[in-house]
């Protein structure tokens, strides 16, 4: 009978232990449906019937995805860290009265040929577990929290007018004659090697988040859904710096 005991305390103890994870690391989607990438137009060199517009078409929305890794050993607190991959593609014409060209990219990418914007959002999170379901008993299921912390972006420019413009600008041996027939063609060529030759932009940021993570006891799986606010994070010209991402995905945990 003691031997019994004894069985059934070990075995819980693995039951609760593998039921409260101190460790995961997984994946999930992490689309940012609120971010917008403005659109532009404008004169970009010439005027009259001569001039050379551009007409950027604005994205409403990035898709994304990306990694996360947390530690919930820590008493009273838990500790994430997470990256995410966002992008969004537009279109982009250079006119010169009837005569139009629209700009394509080779992005190694089957159908895809246009300009994009992308971003690597990377953040660091302390979180505050307020509620475990079921309540009041050694071994829960649900966990929810909330918690803010410091996030690190790297981010593409915009083709857009005002960049275009300072690019052809500074593009005197280019051949860019507003007189000419193919001059779209030329004033497109320089765009596109203007945006593949920018750097990218980079800055630190904050976020604010909650969100929810669900492990069965004794299974090393977990599933979540976060919600994520970005303010005061360093964007392009024509991209809101301010902007919301949903995470979901799930993790092995340890």
């Amino acid at each position: 009978m003691k031997a019994a005991w004894i069985k059934s305390l070990a075995l819980a103890a693995v039951a609760v232990g593998y039921s409260h994870a101190i460790f995961g690391i997984g994946g999930q989607w992490a689309p940012a449906p609120g971010l917008e990438v403005k659109g532009s137009s404008g004169t970009l060199v010439g005027s009259g019937a001569n001039a050379i517009t551009l007409s950027q078409a604005k994205v409403s929305g990035l898709n994304g995805f990306g990694v996360k890794l947390w530690i919930d050993a820590l008493p009273l607190i838990d500790i994430e860290a997470g990256s995410n991959v966002q992008w969004g593609l537009y279109d982009v014409t250079v006119a010169q009265g009837n005569n139009s060209q629209k700009l394509t990219f080779d992005l190694g990418v089957p159908t895809v040929d246009k300009p994009g914007f992308a971003r690597i959002v990377s953040d660091v999170t302390v979180l505050y577990p307020f509620l475990k379901l079921p309540p009041l008993v050694p071994v829960s299921i649900v966990k929810v929290y909330a918690g803010a912390g410091l996030s690190h972006v790297i981010a593409t420019e915009v083709l857009n007018q005002k960049f275009a413009a300072k690019a052809v600008d500074k593009a005197t041996n280019s051949g860019v004659d507003p007189s000419a027939a193919d001059t779209p063609d030329k004033v497109a060529k320089v765009l596109v090697n203007a945006i593949k030759d920018e750097g990218l932009k980079s800055g630190i940021g904050f976020h604010l988040e909650a969100g929810a993570k669900a492990k069965i006891p004794i299974i090393p799986i977990a599933v979540f859904a976060d919600i994520k606010y970005h303010f005061l994070s360093a964007m392009p010209s024509g991209v809101d710096a301010n902007s919301m991402t949903f995470e979901l995905g799930g993790a092995l945990a340890f």
